[in-house]
């Protein structure tokens, strides 16, 4: 049963916190030898190596049934391959702090999606008013990007900056897909999710590498250093992590990871990659996390009572 959240799990939270906002960081030094698929299937690998060992030691089982591993390819394929390789092409043409910023739509997304597929979660004036208030603070971080409104907002230029918002918006939709997906797997025990999700991703990627890009013949031991980063924490530490908070505590005290992961991206890139954010970009990510804060009920909006 959940409990009260201990100094512990507020200590594991402050982990996965900074061990997914520097996820960002680290996939902007990679990227520099090794291209994004390639980047996306050796991360996976690794993990999934790791996550086998792992599960031999503490008796997980992986999937078992054709039911089991659909669902285990949908969250290993959609809800990780894919936004691990998104994230890291876009990660070519904007700054790291920017990628983690545009993961804070994955909670607004997955509650628009909750609507559509999930008939026990209806719409409320709350989640519909933080739905337009965070989409509207997107539409200002891309409005916000440098050099938008001199060339125009909606256009791609050539640094295809445009392009690299909608990757983001992409892999945001498939982490929401693979939330919403795993609400509904509710047979299968947490850790054969992950398990099976590594699993499955892993393949996916390497597959998907194999057609779309060369195989990287020169590292460098930054680039291979930040890649064993991603690999050990953001891909396998955090998702022990991930599955011992919502089990001792609440899926709630886990999404507070929602407000902070992306500040820790932008406050890392600001610190180790000197990166800079628009003015404009700055208000759209207030009104994000206002939205995300609106939409789950962080803040109330009360009618004003009649006299």
């Amino acid at each position: 049963m959940p409990h009260r959240p201990s100094i512990l799990d507020w200590i594991l939270l402050f982990v996965l916190v900074i061990t997914w906002g520097a996820s960002f960081t680290a996939i902007k030094v990679a990227i520099t030898d090794i291209t994004p698929a390639w980047l996306a299937a050796f991360r996976l690998i690794i993990a999934t190596v790791l996550m086998a060992v792992f599960a031999r030691v503490a008796g997980i089982r992986p999937p078992k049934g054709s039911h089991e591993w659909m669902i285990a390819a949908i969250l290993g394929v959609i809800g990780t391959a894919l936004p691990f390789i998104f994230i890291s092409w876009a990660s070519l043409y904007v700054p790291s702090g920017i990628a983690g910023l545009m993961m804070a739509t994955n909670p607004m997304l997955v509650l628009l999606l909750a609507i559509l597929f999930l008939p026990d979660e209806q719409p409320t004036l709350m989640r519909v008013t933080g739905l337009l208030v965070g989409f509207t603070g997107v539409a200002l971080v891309i409005v916000g990007r440098p050099g938008a409104l001199e060339q125009g907002a909606l256009d791609i230029g050539p640094d295809f900056s445009l392009l690299a918002f909608a990757a983001l918006v992409l892999a945001a939709l498939g982490y929401a897909i693979n939330n919403v997906a795993g609400r509904r797997a509710t047979s299968m025990p947490h850790t054969t999710r992950g398990y099976g999700a590594l699993l499955t991703a892993a393949p996916a990627a390497t597959i998907l590498a194999l057609f779309l890009e060369p195989f990287p013949i020169q590292v460098s031991l930054q680039s291979a250093g930040a890649t064993l980063y991603l690999a050990i924490l953001p891909t396998w530490i955090a998702t022990l992590i991930l599955y011992r908070l919502i089990a001792q505590t609440s899926a709630g005290f886990v999404a507070q990871s929602n407000y902070l992961v992306p500040a820790t991206a932008i406050l890392l890139g600001a610190l180790m990659l000197g990166e800079t954010l628009g003015t404009l970009q700055y208000v759209g990510f207030a009104a994000i996390l206002l939205g995300i804060a609106i939409a789950e009920n962080v803040i109330q909006l009360k009618r004003a009572k009649r006299g």
